[in-house]
């Protein structure tokens, strides 16, 4: 459930609401978020009086430590705001508790939780790392933060039933499609939604409209709703023309009726000039798939994610059996 998956559907929508994204802006982003997810186990900061959640905080660029990560200071590392939150005592302790009970839930033995660094502490984070392929230092940094939290919220991510795959064709004025834009290999996160996708001849136009949930600590239900002028129409071929999907995003989708299919591709807005000139190329697939069998499919790896995430060794003495 990382955010390497360059063919994902969060990062394709990602790029069409802020069009060209690199990866290294987007570590620096996440910090702030990281950090937060830590602070918010204990404090509630990222979740405001006015029921705004986690999201507000990680859009504005408000850091743990008080300052921006973009701004007046946009050369800090991840690392290098730590070091600085380190100098507010109880806002680092904040922190350690965070690690401690997220170590603790994951198997590592850690508590009861003090939200001091200690050697029971420094053990467990060592053992932790190893675990996860990180260097063993036993010292809290950012990228065993990141993977704290994102270990975390593979546990806590609920998995909310898909509907079935559906295709409607209405004596040829209206067809209609119900699904998931699903490609192979999704992150659990990613594939949480679900779409109608209806074409009105009539109209001359589609409009699909989706509703998921957004990825996050605090999870919504958010609705889009697109519409694409039909540029073609007959007995087999459903095509619409390419239609502005983002600032640098340019979608077509297709329908076959014989098949009863329904594709949609997103691909880099070419401009010689303007803000879309130097946006990373980029041509995404999705196809409406049946949710049930994407349900089944987020299950186990859930499942497998779970077993991954959690140490569990056996007791060091046999388990007495019942005796009836």
């Amino acid at each position: 459930m990382r955010f390497n998956n360059v063919g994902s559907l969060d990062k394709a929508l990602l790029l069409e609401n802020n069009g060209n994204v690199s990866e290294d802006k987007f570590m620096r982003q996440s910090w702030s978020f990281t950090g937060l997810l830590c602070l918010c186990l204990l404090t509630g900061v990222a979740h405001s009086e006015d029921g705004g959640s986690d999201g507000a905080v990680f859009a504005s660029g408000q850091s743990p430590t008080g300052m921006t990560s973009t701004g007046s200071t946009p050369s800090l590392t991840p690392d290098q705001e730590l070091e600085l939150l380190k100098q507010k005592p109880e806002e680092y302790r904040t922190l350690v508790l965070g690690t401690q009970i997220f170590l603790g839930r994951f198997g590592y033995g850690v508590g009861p939780f003090t939200g001091e660094v200690d050697e029971a502490t420094k053990r467990a984070l060592r053992e932790y790392q190893h675990h996860v392929g990180l260097p063993e230092t036993g010292e809290i940094d950012y990228q065993t933060l990141k993977q704290l939290t994102d270990d975390n919220k593979a546990l806590d991510q609920a998995i909310p039933f898909l509907p079935q795959y559906a295709f409607t064709n209405q004596n040829d004025h209206v067809v209609s499609a119900q699904g998931t834009w699903a490609r192979e290999n999704l992150p659990v996160h990613e594939a949480l939604q679900t779409s109608d996708f209806t074409c009105r001849r009539q109209f001359n136009v589609c409009i699909d409209s989706t509703a998921g949930l957004s990825p996050g600590h605090t999870q919504s239900l958010l609705v889009r709703t697109q519409y694409f002028e039909i540029d073609s129409w007959d007995e087999k071929i459903i095509a619409t023309k390419p239609t502005q999907t983002g600032p640098c995003a340019i979608t077509v989708v297709r329908i076959d009726r014989e098949d009863k299919t329904v594709v949609r591709s997103t691909s880099v807005k070419r401009e010689v000039n303007g803000p879309c000139a130097e946006a990373a190329t980029f041509n995404r697939q999705f196809q409406l798939a049946d949710g049930a069998q994407i349900y089944r499919a987020l299950k186990r790896q859930k499942l497998k994610d779970t077993q991954k995430i959690l140490r569990v060794t056996e007791p060091d003495h046999p388990i007495p059996q019942r005796q009836d």
